[in-house]
């Protein structure tokens, strides 16, 4: 352990690391944008034009949009699951992880699908109620909607956390001292909940911002443009542009580190971390009206956030002619058998849960590491490396996707990970350290520094104090870091797109491949495919979780 004089010589390791994966690629994206891209003219000028300053504020506004429906989405649903006897429905958190599993752009199609004409949503509400839903739906705010569907998850789970890391005595102090019901929640609820929140509005700013599957789908379809998908057609499109792209991604690099300031402005270093175990957690109990309500608006939340979104995927995945409703007659299973035949198919399904799974467990090594040594030290190279670790957050996943093309992808270096499984395994660890760093620093700051020095005057070694006591304390967060990382990764659709080998099927890109074949029923066969045996993992895990709970009691 580190100490506030001291700094621990693993921490160094540890930097050089992120230095490597974190530092690199994003300085290589700001040189390019000022340079060119290998001899070619920078392209900063082309971001005063005002065709790509609509698109900046489009992007803008799009991301706060995203916050906002999200945090209606997350905030009353974390409170439930914390405080009241919700906390017993296990399955809750089942159907939150939902959208984590599912392909980004596929949302975005199945509610286009559910709001077609003559489509579900024609079906169920009638023609007037289904133009105004099909309406809201084909809108910024509709585009804001299902992005949040997506991501609310990211920031509900730091909420619940937030929300059950505050001690029931807490509250009882505040009520003995004649606090009032409003004085309780200004006083101690929200100085613990706004520095999680606000890192949780943060991740779901920046992921918003760099989201790509619902801009091309349906922002295309509106004709409302972002810079994500103004990138990717930079990359991917002939002539290709990397000095645009560089530039355009220099400008996302500098809203995430902006949206970063504000944040930390806002909440304070001090406050991010809060949560870990607690003596007695806050156990209300609410009359059954409040309840009622509880319950209600949990239903909204899934009805909304999984089963529309999946009943429409469902459909879509049977449905045999699109230009007809989607009636038993015109409904099949086959497309299912055809996906699961498909040689391709196959290995897109299980390359990405290894390569998910792979991405999570070096993740969650390597943010164990940066919180180990960095655990209340001030000295730089612990600072740096903390700040490393988060700084994928405050950028959308595209940059730094960019990042490793134009720093791995040249003839100069005597060996590159480029153009090999590696590279991916070195991205997804990128992408997911500052999730696994949050949800370990989280039950980390629960920890008394005395624990550990009880093991020593008893004369454990370092060693033995990591292993039997500093690891069980963690192991909610490590835990929870790399179920959440795992579940990214197999849904990540950017840097599986522009950085993986062209012989290597990873799911997310073989579904938007798809569909943009024209295939929409293999395509949405697949999604299910992915996203239940995602959920059988998850259930496992879970179990598997409680068992070893239940054993430990």
């Amino acid at each position: 352990m580190t100490t506030k004089t001291k700094a621990n010589p693993g921490v160094y390791p540890v930097l050089l690391i992120l230095l490597v994966l974190v530092a690199a690629p994003l300085v290589s994206v700001l040189i390019t944008a000022v340079t060119g891209y290998r001899g070619e003219d920078s392209a900063l000028d082309s971001l005063v034009r005002p065709e790509m300053l609509r698109v900046i504020r489009n992007t803008v506004w799009l991301s706060v949009l995203v916050v906002f429906f999200a945090t209606l989405f997350a905030a009353p649903l974390a409170f439930f699951r914390s405080w009241t006897p919700m906390r017993r429905a296990g399955w809750v958190e089942v159907l939150v992880m939902v959208p984590f599993m599912t392909p980004p752009f596929a949302a975005a199609m199945a509610w286009m699908d559910f709001t077609r004409l003559r489509g579900v949503a024609d079906m169920l509400l009638g023609p007037t109620l289904g133009d105004a839903v099909r309406s809201a739906i084909n809108s910024v705010w509709g585009m804001g909607f299902i992005m949040a569907a997506e991501l609310f998850p990211f920031l509900y789970l730091i909420l619940r956390n937030a929300f059950a890391s505050i001690p029931a005595s807490q509250l009882e102090m505040a009520q003995v001292a004649g606090a009032s019901r409003w004085q309780q929640f200004s006083r101690v609820v929200v100085p613990a909940v706004v520095g999680p929140y606000s890192l949780g509005a943060l991740i779901v700013f920046i992921k918003a911002a760099g989201e790509f599957g619902t801009p091309v789908t349906l922002g295309n379809a509106i004709g409302y443009e972002v810079l994500v998908s103004s990138i990717y057609q930079d990359v991917t499109i002939d002539p290709l542009n990397f000095s645009k792209a560089a530039a355009s991604s220099s400008v996302l690099f500098t809203l995430g580190v902006m949206a970063w300031a504000v944040q930390q402005q806002w909440a304070g270093r001090g406050v991010l971390a809060s949560g870990g175990r607690v003596s007695r957690a806050v156990n209300l109990r609410p009359s059954r009206g409040m309840m009622a309500l509880a319950w209600i608006y949990t239903a909204i939340v899934f009805v909304l956030c999984v089963f529309i979104p999946y009943i429409s995927i469902i459909l879509a995945a049977m449905t045999i002619l699109r230009s007809k409703p989607p009636t038993p007659d015109n409904l099949t299973f086959d497309y299912f058998q055809i996906v699961l035949s498909m040689p391709s198919g196959q290995e897109a399904l299980t390359r990405s849960i290894a390569l998910g799974a792979i991405g999570a467990t070096t993740a969650v090594i390597l943010a164990l590491a940066v919180t180990v040594f960095t655990m209340r030290s001030r000295r730089w190279p612990a600072r740096f490396s903390d700040f490393l670790a988060v700084a994928p957050d405050t950028v959308p996943g595209i940059v730094l996707a960019i990042g490793f093309i134009l720093l791995w992808n040249s003839p100069k270096l005597p060996f590159t990970p480029y153009g090999s499984q590696l590279i991916l395994v070195m991205a997804f660890t990128v992408l997911f350290v500052p999730m696994a760093v949050q949800n370990i620093k989280t039950s980390a700051a629960a920890m008394s520094p005395t624990l550990s020095e009880a093991s020593a005057v008893a004369g454990a070694t370092s060693w033995q104090t990591f292993t039997r006591v500093t690891l069980p304390m963690l192991a909610p967060g490590i835990f929870a870091g790399w179920l959440l990382a795992f579940f990214v990764g197999i849904r990540e659709l950017v840097m599986s797109s522009l950085i993986r080998p062209t012989r290597i099927n990873l799911l997310a890109p073989w579904i938007m491949n798809q569909f943009e074949q024209g295939h929409r029923a293999e395509a949405m066969a697949m999604t299910l495919i992915g996203v239940g045996t995602s959920t059988v993992v998850l259930v496992l895990i879970r179990w598997w979780q409680g068992r070893s709970s239940a054993h430990v009691r």
